[in-house]
């Protein structure tokens, strides 16, 4: 089934369709509106998705691990969530992402000694709390937590946790103030 007609069908019987399948892979549906404009990639058996929320042309849920997405939620172009089994990405209620972001809860192990193409991969899971904005071209790694109310800033690369209303920019990603 095309994944276009697919959600068109899910957003007129979402009241109604708690669970649909897609390319054979069960997505959980919370409740109304979920809009997609335009084509994505869904390689993921495990995403659920909330009320109200917008996901934009080439957004990629990747892995086979749990992606929660709450509700009022955008997902601009291109964003790739990548959520292993052993970890997964969790994002709350009210967030904006922008476009060509990369969230991803796994890296390679890199002891030396061994191929790097043969060690195991190392995952923690992501938390984005709610009212959270991303901007464009942000990559979050495995472990991190973005807390309620924060903002982190343009092309910024997030390795460690972000507090409550806390602006972050740069590489890595640094509180620079808060909201107010």
């Amino acid at each position: 089934m095309n994944l276009i007609l697919f959600f068109d069908k899910l957003i007129s019987r979402c009241e109604r369709a708690y669970r649909r399948v897609l390319f054979n892979k069960k997505v959980k549906i919370s409740g109304g509106g979920v809009k997609v404009y335009g084509k994505i990639h869904h390689i993921n058996p495990n995403v659920q998705v909330g009320n109200n929320v917008e996901i934009y042309p080439g957004v990629q849920f990747f892995g086979d691990g749990n992606i929660v997405i709450g509700n009022n939620v955008a997902i601009g172009n291109y964003t790739i969530i990548y959520a292993s089994k052993e970890a997964g990405v969790y994002i709350g209620d009210n967030v904006q992402i922008a476009a060509q972001s990369y969230i991803i809860d796994t890296n390679h192990g890199i002891k030396k000694g061994i191929l790097i193409k043969d060690q195991p991969n190392e995952s923690a899971p992501i938390h984005i709390g709610s009212d959270v904005w991303i901007a464009a071209n942000t990559v979050i790694l495995k472990g991190v937590t973005i807390a309620d109310g924060a903002v982190v800033g343009a092309n910024a690369l997030v390795n460690e946790n972000i507090p409550n209303n806390a602006i972050a920019v740069g590489v890595p990603a640094r509180v620079v103030k808060y909201r107010e």
